[in-house]
């Protein structure tokens, strides 16, 4: 029943926090008469003339958390981390709004806009992106995840521009988001998973692998290389291996205790040691990397192997040894060859250096040098 009166005062900040966080952010603050207006057309409905809270109201009670609870000079992100919310008062001055400062906002209106210790437009936005473009979430996915990333931001974000989705080239019969949620619940309880693993036949149908349904101790889920893998210990090759969630076709939860669950495992080390999501042990590796003007050889190490690793310029003991010169002599070809040092495990490292063989050389281990040798020979075989 609507009364004739306004609600109880105690409720005035309920409403005007509701509206603060439906429609503004940091790019879009409300003037006080914004708010009142919005707070009737919203909740208006409770009392008989439509107008529950007037401007003055509005603005007495923003003034009062704002002075008290959110003062100027406030870290914004960390009062809206230990609140959970911040209001920011703000004033427009040319052409954006900073801070509202009385002594220059004389005469500029206040404005406000709530803050929240959530997911911010630019996390969203990557985060969209970073699934839009994995071909094996469907489309039902894919759209369902960024409405409710979407769903985080105020009214006043441009939903229609994040919601469309690339149509193309999905795997419709996806199994991934189920997947990940029954090897998530596995891990958390300590217990092994028999798998089946599948390939891709000529008819492009997943069939399975020889040797599955095979069972393996979760350790952890994650990103790399643009694919989602589960990695796992597997007893067969003693040793962590990984599998593309998305080529696993059936899950069982095997009620075992996973003696190989590592608890402070590092997905950003094993990446940069698994530069190519093969299994194997860490080992030394020595490279020489041609590193010119134009080559930005530095980019491709360190975002295939990490900052760990260690660059210095190689000598002329060692390009003699290796290359046939000193380093004059490839200086003045605008060439500089650099020594680069990490561990890693050698599957991996083989075939990055197969792929860069004209810029890259292994030095250490003389069996991977080797390796790369008899690949690059074999592949000239069929060129020929």
């Amino acid at each position: 029943m609507k009364s004739k009166k306004p609600e109880s005062s105690r409720l005035n900040l309920f409403y005007i926090l509701q509206v603060l966080e439906k429609y503004t952010d940091e790019d879009h603050p409300l003037s006080v008469a914004q708010i009142a207006e919005n707070i009737n057309k919203d909740f208006g409905y409770l009392v008989l003339d439509n107008h529950l809270i007037s401007t003055d109201t509005v603005k007495r009670i923003l003034d009062e958390l704002v002075d008290k609870i959110f003062p100027k000079g406030i870290n914004y992100d960390e009062a809206a981390h230990q609140y959970g919310y911040c209001i920011c008062c703000v004033m427009e001055k040319n052409g954006k709004f900073v801070s509202y400062i009385a002594e220059e906002g004389k005469t500029q209106p206040k404005k406000y806009y709530y803050l929240e210790d959530d997911l911010k437009t630019a996390e969203i936005v990557l985060l969209k992106n970073a699934i839009e473009t994995y071909s094996y979430f469907s489309e039902e996915d894919v759209t369902s995840i960024v409405r409710k990333l979407i769903s985080l931001r105020p009214s006043s974000f441009p939903k229609r521009k994040y919601i469309d989705v690339a149509k193309e080239d999905r795997d419709e019969n996806s199994l991934l988001l189920m997947n990940i949620d029954e090897l998530n619940d596995i891990i958390t309880h300590n217990n092994c998973a028999k798998i089946e693993y599948c390939a891709y036949n000529m008819e492009k149908n997943l069939v399975p692998r020889e040797g599955y349904p095979r069972v393996v101790e979760p350790i952890h889920l994650m990103w790399s290389n643009g694919y989602y893998y589960l990695l796992a210990y597997s007893q067969k090759y003693d040793d962590i291996v990984s599998y593309r969630v998305d080529r696993i076709t059936d899950i069982e939860e095997i009620e075992r205790d996973n003696s190989h669950l590592i608890i402070d495992f590092n997905p950003v080390q094993y990446r940069h040691e698994h530069p190519i999501m093969f299994s194997g042990k860490n080992e030394k590796v020595v490279l020489l990397c041609k590193n010119t003007e134009s080559n930005h050889i530095m980019n491709v190490i360190v975002d295939t192997f990490g900052k760990k690793i260690r660059v210095s310029e190689a000598d002329d003991e060692l390009l003699i040894k290796h290359l046939g010169h000193k380093k004059e002599y490839y200086k003045e070809k605008g060439i500089v060859w650099l020594k680069v040092t990490f561990y890693s495990a050698l599957d991996g490292v083989e075939l990055w250096a197969t792929q860069y063989c004209n810029e890259c050389i292994i030095i250490s281990p003389q069996e991977s040098a080797r390796e790369v040798k008899m690949r690059l020979s074999q592949g000239l075989e069929y060129y020929k």
